[in-house]
């Protein structure tokens, strides 16, 4: 079975939405053995939805559309789709009665005729459910080119998508005649590894295996995914691929470093807290997306005045005097005054200057100190990070993780390099 995926949304190609669908579906078809083999996003007009149907007809036999199935003048995605298979659009009884009693959750009076346009279906369609909301998903198979093709057509909104993929997409997909061929892909991160260099040392020890390598460069590391039709193989390979991946690298299926944080200081009993200033928060929101967080992470404070920094953490004023704020003296006392005043085995501070403009002493941006603490251990790092604003708070959030995950492991890090590894 090969895939194709369009999403379409105006509001997609201007960048003021985050095409969070892709990613999702992505890792659910992926949990299935199947992969996407193209990937194009169409705005909200009919031309641009045919000329990514013909693109992605070209390459896939099954195509899964997301977006464009709402009740308003942007949402051509029925109408368009019917057009270009020469498919007739009609009312469907059960269409009818769901949208006209959904419409009655939240409003009074007669359905609007623009919100009717939810009630058809294109001729033959199998229609997949949606209790989320007014939009029905449908399956329409179909003859493209002299070859049987499948078009899955489901709504844009993540809350209504996700549950649709879930339920009925997944299990539709598996149950096919055509998926014979599966793919499967096992990732993990190795941690502060260079893209580059690591991808020379894997693919020269896995060349003898049967599987597709990739790369993904991090702030934290590099992702590595490896691919193949035989699981075995694959998770063969994969585990191959860690050993040589450096001191420290995740377990298979691990992706990001906050996760195995976690689970290592809750194995410990011991409780993280952190210190942040030109992060703002960014190492914070990393570890609480982490379900359970709360075993682990007490919580912190943004310190991005010296006031505060003084305040709620000690920061004695001589040192803002004698070295200034963005300094290893500073980060030295923000993690210390962290860990003691909020109670805690270990802490995370950061200070530094993101851009673009750099502060009244001078001190160059991109310029960054993080302090670490560990029990007894505590590691200090001063950083020279390039890019913008962004990237330097980005990069200063994946290494402060790094800084903390290699201290929580570092006698493993001490044996790795003691093996030559």
């Amino acid at each position: 079975m090969s895939i194709a995926v369009i999403s379409t949304g105006t509001e997609l190609l201007k960048g003021t939405t985050l095409n969070t669908n892709l990613a999702f579906l992505g890792r659910e078809l992926n949990s299935i053995g199947l992969a996407i083999r193209l990937a194009l996003t169409a705005g909200d007009h009919e031309r641009d939805l045919y000329a990514a149907y013909s693109e992605a007809l070209d390459c896939a036999d099954t195509l899964i559309v997301s977006g464009g199935l709402g009740p308003t003048r942007d949402d051509i995605t029925l109408d368009a789709t019917a057009r270009f298979f020469g498919l007739e659009l009609a009312p469907h009884p059960e269409l009818v009665e769901k949208v006209t009693n959904f419409w009655g959750l939240r409003h009074r009076g007669r359905v609007p005729k623009p919100v009717l346009r939810q009630a058809r279906a294109p001729e033959g369609a199998t229609l997949l459910p949606n209790p989320n909301g007014s939009a029905t998903g449908y399956r329409i198979d179909t003859i493209y080119g002299g070859r049987a093709r499948r078009i899955y057509l489901l709504p844009g909104p993540p809350r209504e998508f996700e549950p649709m993929v879930r339920a009925a997409l997944l299990e539709d997909l598996a149950a096919g005649p055509e998926c014979r061929e599966h793919e499967f892909t096992v990732g993990f991160l190795a941690a502060g590894e260079p893209e580059f260099q690591l991808q020379v040392r894997l693919e020269s020890a896995l060349s003898s295996f049967p599987v597709e390598l990739a790369y993904c460069a991090t702030p934290a590391g590099t992702r590595v995914f490896v691919s193949g039709s035989d699981p075995d193989r694959v998770h063969e390979a994969a585990e191959l691929a860690r050993a040589f991946a450096g001191p420290t690298p995740l377990p298979c299926g691990e992706l990001a470093l906050p996760g195995s944080i976690l689970a290592e200081l809750e194995r410990r009993k011991w409780h993280l807290v952190t210190a942040e200033s030109c992060t703002g928060g960014m190492i914070s929101a990393e570890l609480t997306a982490i379900p359970g967080s709360s075993k682990s992470y007490r919580g912190g404070a943004v310190v991005y005045s010296n006031e505060l920094k003084h305040q709620l953490l000690g920061v004695p004023q001589e040192i803002f005097s004698s070295f200034g704020a963005v300094s290893a003296e500073c980060a030295t006392a923000m993690v210390d005054g962290a860990a003691e005043k909020f109670g805690a085995e270990c802490a995370v501070a950061v200070t530094g200057i993101a851009g673009p403009a750099s502060d009244d002493t001078k001190k160059p941006v991109g310029l960054v100190y993080i302090g670490v603490r560990a029990g007894e251990k505590r590691i200090v790092q001063e950083f020279h990070f390039t890019g913008d604003r962004h990237s330097v708070r980005e990069r200063s959030c994946g290494s402060a993780l790094l800084l903390l995950y290699r201290l929580l492991h570092e006698d493993e890090v001490d044996s790795a390099a003691a093996a030559g590894r």
